[in-house]
This record gives structure tokens, sequence and C-alpha cells, in this order.
């Protein structure tokens, strides 16, 4: 048998762009299975707000805030604010502020590898 290939060779990809298209993979993915998802969770049984809490990063920025993954698969930065309310009908009103991250490839691999872990997990329950 001749030992020569009988496909063509793959130009070799730098470690950069292999990194993107894992991310690009990884949206995609994690768009499908949030989608999948409903009624989305609550955040911590709000009414008011559909997303799911991520761990932070090892060495995140001590700025960063709560990262949570929402319906529609974006990461996001949310910054969660208690306002005093009117007195007698309610005590506290929250403010929810959601920032989409910018983040390198590499901190997105992650954040998205762990949303997909939780979403895949909470389907996992809802389908026993």
């Amino acid at each position: 048998m001749n030992s020569e290939r009988i496909y063509p060779a793959q130009p070799p990809l730098d470690s950069q762009a292999l990194l993107e298209q894992t991310a690009s993979r990884l949206r995609e993915v994690l768009i499908d299975l949030a989608s999948r998802l409903r009624p989305f969770p609550a955040f911590m049984n709000m009414v008011s707000l559909q997303a799911m809490e991520l761990e932070p990063l090892p060495g995140a920025p001590a700025d960063l805030g709560c990262v949570v993954v929402l319906p529609g698969g974006e990461i996001s930065e949310l910054d969660l604010r208690l306002l005093p309310g009117i007195e007698g009908v309610r005590d506290v009103d929250t403010v929810e502020d959601l920032t989409e991250l910018d983040l390198t490839v590499e901190d997105y691999i992650i954040y998205a590898s762990s949303a997909i872990r939780l979403i895949y997990l909470e389907l996992g329950k809802r389908s026993r």
C-alpha cells in the first residue's frame, strides 16, 4: 500500500486562528442551547431578570462584577443596584445594568464552556 497521503495536506493553522474558530463554534453552540432553555431561569428568583451566573475566572479583575449568560447566549456583566423604593409599596427597587463583555478569545472560551455546561445541566434536570 502506498504510504503517501491520499487527501490534500491542510495548511497549518496558527494558534490564534484556531482559538478564534473554537470561540466561534462555542458561540454557536451556546446560542443554540440557550434558545432551547425556555423559560430561561430567573436570576436570584427575580421576575424581571433572566440570567444564569457564571463562576469568575481565576485572576479576574477585582472590578469585574457578576458575569452571567443571558437567554440569547450573550455573556455579560450584571450590575445589580438596590435603590430605596416608595415606602409602603416596596422597600427596595432593583436596577439591573447589563454590559456585554469584551473578552479575549481565551477568556471567552472559558466562560462559554462554563455557560454551556450550566445550561446543559439545567436542560438535563428539566428532562427528568
